[in-house]
C-alpha cells in the first residue's frame, strides 16, 4: 500500500513538474512574441524619399550636435549642441530647408569656425519623442539620423531678418538674450548629407535634391 502511495505521489508530482515546465516555455514564448511586435518598426504610411526624410528631420527638430575644428583642443572635433531654425514657425508648408543659428562670440564653436568654417550637424529621430522610434535603439538604421556636412558663417545682411525671425518663431527665448554677447544669426551652407533612414546603408543626398523638396 505505501510503494502504491509512493507511486501516485511522484507520478502526480512529475505531472505537476511537465505541466509547469510547460507553462513556463509558453509564457516565454508568448513575452517573447510580444517584444518582437514592440520592436519591430511600423512600415511607413505614405511612400517617401530620403530627401524628404532630411527635410523633415531638419524642419521637425529645434536643435543638433554641430561638431567642429577645436582651436582649443588642437584640432580635434569638438561636439557643441546648438539649436536652430529652418523657417518661422512650425508649420510644414513654411520650412525653407536653410538651417540657421543663433551664435554668442563667447561660445567656443564662433572662434573654432572663424578659423575653419566646415563642420557637420547631427540630428536624430530620436529628439522628437521617446515614441518617435517604435522602440527601437537609437542606433539602429530606422531610427532616421542626418549629418549634414557643410561651410557655418554668418549670414548676409540681406537676410539677416529672416533668418533672426525663424529662429525666435521656434526659440523665444532668444529674443531676450543679452545683447552684449555678441550674439549673430549664423547660416549652414550645405555641401552633402548622409541619411540613415532604413536597413540598406546611408544615403548621400545633395543640396539640389534636398531643397527641390516641399513640405505640405
Amino acid at each position: 500500500m505505501r510503494a502504491t502511495s509512493s507511486s501516485i505521489i511522484a507520478a502526480t508530482l512529475l505531472a505537476a513538474v511537465i505541466a509547469l515546465t510547460a507553462c513556463v516555455c509558453e509564457a516565454r514564448l508568448v513575452w517573447t512574441s510580444l517584444e518582437l511586435a514592440v520592436r519591430v518598426p511600423e512600415e511607413r504610411s505614405k511612400p517617401s524619399t530620403p530627401a524628404v526624410h532630411a527635410r523633415e528631420l531638419v524642419h521637425l527638430n529645434e536643435w543638433g550636435t554641430l561638431a567642429t575644428t577645436s582651436k582649443a583642443f588642437d584640432g580635434i572635433p569638438y561636439g557643441n549642441i546648438v539649436s536652430f531654425s529652418d523657417g518661422i514657425g512650425l508649420a510644414p508648408q513654411n520650412s525653407t530647408g536653410e538651417i540657421f543659428f543663433y551664435l554668442t562670440k563667447w561660445d567656443s564653436v564662433v572662434p573654432d569656425l572663424a578659423a575653419s568654417p566646415r563642420a557637420t550637424l547631427s540630428i536624430s529621430q530620436i529628439q522628437e519623442g521617446a515614441s518617435a522610434c517604435n522602440g527601437m535603439d537609437v542606433e539602429d538604421p530606422t531610427c532616421m539620423k542626418i549629418t549634414i556636412v557643410g561651410r557655418v558663417a554668418p549670414v548676409s545682411k540681406d537676410k539677416e531678418a529672416f533668418a533672426l525671425k525663424a529662429l525666435f518663431s521656434r526659440h523665444p527665448q532668444m529674443a531676450a538674450w543679452p545683447e552684449g554677447h555678441g550674439f549673430q544669426a549664423y547660416q549652414m551652407n550645405i555641401e552633402t548629407m548622409v541619411l540613415f533612414d532604413y536597413y540598406g546603408g546611408a544615403k548621400h543626398i545633395s543640396p539640389e535634391e534636398y531643397y527641390r523638396v516641399k513640405l505640405a
